[in-house]
């Protein structure tokens, strides 16, 4: 296969430019908004804060969304705003708002229940237009294609992905983390750390995923211990840490600008088991290290001088690469094994692996096997 890039998502980036979202819908041509947001954003008057430029008349209806939606939460969002006549949308959270305002945007244009959309190139109609403000520094997916349900039942996640799919516009305003408490801050930041690094050992990946992924991954290895103290002091919340957030922000975007294109690899493919009951985050900062190690023979010199500053990171953070005991049993070992049995991302890991020696590197990570 050869290499492509892309990156058609328009990105606003700069401390203050939530003040631009006005601009930036009008722009899109928005007459009447959907705002899909994460539940805790709403609950911590967050999304108040963002919405202020915003004309009030604009917005039509207001959706809270849960952690890790699945199908029937997303219909239940995208039937609220067909009943109330929207014609774009407003992205405002992390991974699970975003995803699930991506599957609004699809149901707005598109008949069919969003699972019928599942896998690859498959939304037949252009999503409506969508604007995402993302409020964690780790997903990245207001630039991403990609769109994730957890439904119960399945071995892995239902994920969606089509050309249209990411947002028009994502805002980048580091503002908005200043009340992120500690564990999501780290959390997200590890997400992010995988993109970059996993970008490099994607068989996918082309010069500029590596380029665009080693520059991410460096910048979150120099920022994320700064921002995670920030939110455990309180400097971040008092305005003292805003530009390691905005600059830690625009690392996750970069991130995800890199792994969109190169595809990803070990880590997320061991972390898409639904039966698997730990943050999206923590569970690729355990991981991290191990596959890093398992891909050792195969890293580029760059990568390899990287990998040797996670210890040190975590020990900073305060970040234990293996699983608390008794969180991974036998069980969900083997659903994240199952998971990754023919899961794209493994297949475009550099080095080819078995089942078995999955089951070492969890073993080594702490899962109860």
């Amino acid at each position: 296969m050869i290499p492509t890039f892309s990156v058609t998502t328009r990105v606003v980036s700069g401390l203050g430019s939530l003040a631009l979202l006005p601009d930036e819908l009008a722009a899109l041509g928005a007459r009447r908004v959907a705002v899909v947001a994460d539940r805790g954003v709403i609950d911590a008057g967050l999304l108040a804060t963002v919405l202020r430029p915003v004309d009030a008349g604009l917005i039509g209806v207001t959706v809270a969304i849960d952690p890790d939606p699945d199908v029937a939460e997303a219909e239940r969002a995208a039937e609220t705003a067909r009943r109330h006549r929207c014609d774009s949308v407003v992205a405002v959270g992390g991974g699970s708002a975003l995803g699930a305002a991506k599957a609004v945007a699809i149901r707005l244009t598109n008949d069919e229940p969003i699972d019928r959309y599942a896998g690859v190139g498959r939304v037949p109609l252009t999503p409506a237009p969508t604007l995402a403000v993302p409020t964690t520094a780790g997903s990245g997916s207001e630039v991403s294609q990609v769109l994730v349900l957890h439904e119960a039942g399945r071995p892995e996640e239902l994920v969606v992905r089509s050309p249209g799919c990411e947002p028009r516009t994502a805002l980048l305003d580091g503002t908005v983390l200043r009340g992120l408490p500690q564990a999501p801050m780290l959390y997200a930041g590890l997400d992010a750390l995988s993109h970059g690094l996993e970008a490099q050992w994607a068989r996918r990946g082309s010069s500029f995923t590596r380029a665009l992924g080693i520059a991410a991954a460096r910048d979150v290895l120099d920022l994320l211990a700064s921002a995670v103290d920030g939110a455990a002091s309180g400097r971040n919340a008092e305005g003292g840490n805003d530009d390691v957030l905005q600059s830690l922000l625009e690392a996750a975007c970069a991130a995800n600008m890199a792994c969109g294109n190169s595809g990803l690899t070990l880590v997320h493919a061991l972390s898409t088991a639904p039966s698997v009951h730990l943050p999206h985050g923590l569970q690729n900062g355990v991981l991290l290290p191990h596959v890093a190690r398992f891909n050792s023979g195969f890293s580029p010199r760059a990568v390899t001088e990287l990998v040797t500053e996670l210890p040190r990171l975590y020990e900073t953070v305060g970040f234990a690469e293996r699983f608390s005991p008794g969180s991974v049993g036998r069980a969900e070992a083997e659903a994240m094994v199952t998971a990754s049995t023919g899961h794209p991302f493994r297949a475009n890991n550099v080095r080819e692996s078995s089942d078995e020696q999955l089951r070492g590197l969890l073993a080594a990570a702490g899962a109860e096997l």
